[in-house]
C-alpha cells in the first residue's frame, strides 16, 4: 500500500516539472520581445532628440545668416529666450567661435574687452588661451550662459587638435560636425562631453565648393553637451532600472572600418561612472542589442543590455506556484494511499505515549493530584513522598487530614478559573510544610469531575524569607548610621568650600598686585623721561634769563636755546604719548561693552575690511593672508569688537610669529556650527610658542618682546573681548616651529543680556 503512494507521488512530481519548464519557455519568449521593443525605443529616442537639438543649431546659424553682425546682447537675448534649463537641460552652453587671422588678433582682443553690451565694464580680463602662433585662430567669443562656462571664454579651438579637426571638417562640408569624446574645460565634474558645431559663411557669397566655403567662412555656432545629462533626459529614469545603456564613439563615418570600442571612446554608461562606484547588478544572457547612430558625422555605437529583474526576469512566483501546487497535489494523493497504514502506527504510538506520561507523572519532584468531593481521587508518587504516605495509601483520603483547619482548600473558583496560592499542609507524621498550589478544573461544563492540583514544597524558601527579614532590620540600622556619616561629611565639605573661596580671593588679590606693579613699571620710564627733560629745560631757561639780565644776549646763544627747547619738547611729547597709548591699552583691558554698537553684519565683510587696513604692513613684512569666510555667514553682534580681536591677532603675528623670517602666511577661516554658533580660526605658519608661553599668553603685561615694542596686553584684550563682549570661547594651539592657531567660537546672535 505504501509503495503505491510513493509511485503516485513520483508521477505527480514529473508532471509538475514539465509544467514548470513550459511556463519558463513561454516567459523567455515574452522577455525577448519586450527587450527588443525597449532597446529600439532607446535608440529612436536618442536619434530623435539629437536631431531636435541639431535643428536648434541650424536655427542659430539662421540668425547669423540674416544678420552678420549679431551683437553679444542679441546673442544673449536669443539664448535666454530658448530657456535652456527648462526646455534643453542637456545643453551645457551655446557658443559662437569667430575666425580671426593672426594679424587681426590684437584688434580682436581689444574689441572684446571694450564690448559693454552686457557687462558695463566690458571684459578687461579677456585673452586668447592657450597662446599659439598660426595663420588662423578660432576663439570662443560668445558663450551662454556665461555663469559656469567662464573657462571657455576666449578658448582658441585652433590650439586643440580634436576641436581643430572637427572645425576643418565642418568648414569644408558645411554640415553639423561633432567632436570626439572630450572633457569640457568649463566642467569640473569630469563627465564625458562633446560639442556639435555648424559653420557660418558670409552673406551672399558662393559656397558650392570646399574652396569657396573656406574663403567665405566667418565662424562656428556650437552647442556644448554633457553626455550624462543628455542621456538622463533622453532615457526615461524608470527604464534605466531595467536597462544598461553604453555608448561609445568609434570615429568619423568617412574613416572606414570602425575600431573596437575602447575606454577612451566611452561616452555614457548607465551602470555608473567609469573608474568609480558601479552598480553590482547582472544582465540577462542573450538580452543584448547594438545600433550605430550618425551624430554629427561621427559613429556612435549604442549597446543595450537588460538587467535581471522585474521587467526582464522570469516570474518566479508563478513558476514556484505551479511547482508548489503540483507538489501539494502529488503529496496529497500519496498521503491518501498511506493513511491506513499510518493510522495503525499512530494507535500503537498513542498507547506507548500514555504509558510514558504515567511514568513521567510518577517521577516528577512535585505533587500532582486529582481532587473531587473533598477527597484525593488520584495522585502521583511525588505527592505521596512529599506528604510522607506509603505508595497507594493517599488515594481516597479526605482533604481534611491535609490542612490544619478550615474549609477545603482544593476547590477552584465558582466559574472554574485557575487558582494559585500558598498553603500550609499537614504531613502524615504531624509535621507542617508550606507549598505553592496551582489548581484547574478538569471540565468547566462538568465541575463534578473535580480539579487537578500541582503542589510544590517551599518550606526552605519560607525559612529563607524569615532570615531575610532579620537581615533587612540590620540593614535599616546600618542605613541610619550611613546617613549620620553623610551629614558629617556634608559639614566638612561646606568648610572646604569656604576655604576654597578664601584661596580664590587671595589668588585674585595677588593677580591685582601683579597688574598694579606692571602698570607702575610701564609708566615709570616715559614719565621719568618727561620729568628729567622738563627739569633740564627749566635750568636752560634760568641760564637764558641770566644772560638776558647781564651784558646782553647773543644771537647764537638764543638759537642754541631754541634748538634745545625744541628737542626737549619733542622728548616730552614722545614720552607722554607713549604713556597715553599705554593708558589707552589699560582701558581696553576692562573691555567696556557699551563702547561698541551692536548690529547685524556679515562676518566675511568684517574680516576682509580688517585685513585691508593692514595691507601695507603685511606687504612690508612679506606676509600673505588667505581668507576663507563664506559671505552667507551673518551675525547679530558687535563688529567693532570682532575687528579689534582680529587687529590684535594680526599685530601679534607680525611682531612675534614671523620674527627673523622674510615671509609668512596667515590663514583666516570661518564656518557655521550647530546651535547658531560660528567658529573663527586664525592660523599662522610662524615660529610657534613653547608650553610656558602658551600657559601665560593671556596674562597682562606678559610678552616675549619686552622693550622691543610689545606691551603684553594684546592677548589679554582679545580674551576679555571674546569672553566678555562677544560671549564666546577662545583657545590657542601651538608648538615650537609649527605655527599657531587661535580658535574662537562665537554665538552668531549675542544674547540681549550682553547689551546691558
Amino acid at each position: 500500500m505504501r509503495a503505491h503512494g510513493y509511485l503516485a507521488f513520483a508521477v505527480g512530481i514529473c508532471l509538475t516539472a514539465w509544467a514548470c519548464l513550459f511556463a519558463m519557455q513561454t516567459q523567455d519568449r515574452q522577455i525577448t520581445d519586450r527587450f527588443g521593443y525597449d532597446a529600439d525605443k532607446v535608440v529612436r529616442d536618442t536619434e530623435a532628440r539629437l536631431k531636435t537639438y541639431f535643428d536648434t543649431l541650424l536655427a542659430i546659424r539662421g540668425t547669423f545668416a540674416v544678420n552678420e553682425h549679431v551683437s553679444r546682447a542679441d546673442f544673449h537675448r536669443y539664448v535666454a529666450e530658448l530657456d535652456l534649463a527648462e526646455r534643453y537641460p542637456g545643453f551645457q552652453a551655446i557658443q559662437w567661435a569667430l575666425r580671426v587671422r593672426e594679424e587681426d588678433l590684437a584688434g580682436h582682443v581689444a574689441t572684446v574687452r571694450a564690448d559693454t553690451g552686457i557687462a558695463p565694464g566690458g571684459y578687461p580680463g579677456y585673452r586668447i588661451h592657450p597662446s599659439i602662433v598660426r595663420d588662423e585662430h578660432y576663439p570662443i567669443v560668445y558663450t551662454e550662459p556665461m555663469a559656469g562656462n567662464e573657462n571657455a571664454f576666449g578658448l582658441d579651438l585652433a590650439a586643440l587638435p580634436a576641436h581643430l579637426r572637427a572645425l576643418e571638417l565642418g568648414r569644408d562640408t558645411g554640415e553639423v560636425v561633432a567632436t570626439e569624446r572630450i572633457t569640457l574645460v568649463q566642467d569640473a565634474s569630469g563627465q564625458p562631453g562633446f560639442i556639435a558645431r555648424l559653420p557660418v559663411y558670409r552673406k551672399n557669397v558662393p559656397v558650392a565648393t570646399a574652396e569657396e566655403r573656406r574663403a567665405a567662412l566667418v565662424g562656428f555656432v556650437a552647442i556644448v553637451f554633457r553626455v550624462t545629462d543628455l542621456m538622463r533626459e533622453v532615457i526615461d529614469p524608470p527604464m534605466l532600472r531595467h536597462l544598461q545603456v553604453v555608448i561609445h564613439d568609434t570615429g568619423y563615418l568617412h574613416e572606414g572600418t570602425p575600431p573596437e570600442p575602447a575606454l577612451g571612446g566611452l561616452l555614457f554608461d548607465s551602470a555608473g561612472k567609469q573608474g568609480g562606484a558601479r552598480e553590482g547588478r547582472t544582465t540577462v544572457p542573450g538580452l543584448q542589442s547594438k545600433a550605430v547612430l550618425n551624430v554629427g558625422q561621427r559613429r556612435w555605437l549604442v549597446q543595450v543590455a537588460g538587467y535581471d529583474g522585474a521587467r526582464y526576469g522570469r516570474d518566479r512566483e508563478t513558476i514556484w506556484l505551479i511547482g508548489a501546487c503540483g507538489f501539494l497535489i502529488s503529496a496529497l494523493i500519496g498521503a491518501l494511499l498511506v493513511t491506513l497504514q499510518r493510522r495503525r502506527a499512530l494507535a500503537h504510538t498513542l498507547r506507548a505515549a500514555l504509558e510514558e506520561q504515567g511514568a513521567l507523572q510518577d517521577s516528577a519532584v512535585v505533587g500532582i493530584g486529582l481532587f473531587a468531593d473533598g477527597r484525593v481521587a488520584r495522585c502521583n508518587r511525588g505527592m505521596e513522598e512529599m506528604l510522607g504516605y506509603p505508595h497507594g495509601t493517599l488515594a481516597g483520603k479526605s482533604t481534611a487530614g491535609l490542612v490544619p483547619a478550615g474549609p477545603d482548600p482544593f476547590v477552584c473558583g465558582p466559574s472554574g478559573q485557575r487558582t494559585h496560592r500558598e498553603l500550609e499542609l499537614t504531613r502524615r507524621d504531624g509535621g507542617r510544610m508550606w507549598c505553592i498550589v496551582n489548581g484547574r478544573v478538569v471540565d468547566r461544563q462538568a465541575p463534578e469531575k473535580g480539579s487537578v492540583w500541582v503542589l510544590c514544597d517551599i518550606s526552605d524558601r519560607r525559612r529563607t524569607e524569615a532570615a531575610l527579614e532579620n537581615s533587612l532590620a540590620e540593614l535599616a540600622q546600618q542605613k541610619a548610621q550611613v546617613e549620620q556619616a553623610h551629614r558629617e561629611l556634608s559639614d566638612v565639605l561646606d568648610r572646604l568650600r569656604q576655604a576654597q573661596d578664601t584661596l580664590l580671593t587671595s589668588e585674585k588679590m595677588a593677580s591685582l598686585g601683579a597688574l598694579v606693579a606692571g602698570i607702575a613699571h610701564e609708566l615709570n620710564t616715559p614719565i621719568g623721561n618727561s620729568l628729567l627733560t622738563a627739569t633740564a629745560l627749566a635750568d636752560r631757561v634760568t641760564d637764558l634769563q641770566c644772560q638776558l639780565d647781564g651784558p646782553g644776549l647773543r644771537r647764537s646763544a638764543l638759537e642754541t636755546h631754541l634748538a634745545d627747547a625744541q628737542a626737549a619738547c619733542a622728548i616730552i611729547a614722545g614720552s607722554l604719548g607713549k604713556a597715553a597709548d599705554l593708558i589707552t591699552s589699560f582701558k581696553q583691558v576692562a573691555v567696556d561693552q557699551a563702547s561698541d554698537q551692536r548690529r547685524r553684519f556679515g562676518l566675511g565683510g568684517v574680516v576682509r575690511d580688517t585685513v585691508a587696513t593692514f595691507a601695507a604692513q603685511l606687504r612690508r613684512a612679506g606676509c600673505a593672508v588667505r581668507v576663507d569666510v563664506p559671505d552667507s555667514l551673518d551675525c547679530d553682534s558687535y563688529p567693532g569688537s570682532v575687528s579689534q580681536v582680529l587687529s590684535n591677532l594680526i599685530n601679534n603675528a607680525l611682531l612675534h610669529a614671523f620674527d627673523g623670517r622674510p615671509h609668512g602666511t596667515v590663514t583666516i577661516t570661518a564656518h557655521a556650527l550647530d546651535d547658531d554658533m560660528a567658529e573663527l580660526r586664525f592660523t599662522d605658519d610662524g615660529v610657534g610658542m613653547s608650553g610656558r608661553t602658551l600657559h601665560q599668553i593671556y596674562d597682562p603685561f606678559f610678552t616675549t618682546k619686552m622693550g622691543q615694542g610689545g606691551s603684553g596686553l594684546g592677548m589679554n584684550i582679545v580674551y576679555n573681548i571674546v569672553t566678555g563682549v562677544l560671549k564666546g570661547n577662545i583657545r590657542v594651539e601651538s608648538t615650537p616651529g609649527s605655527g599657531t592657531t587661535v580658535v574662537i567660537t562665537l554665538p552668531r546672535t549675542v544674547p540681549r543680556a550682553a547689551a546691558a
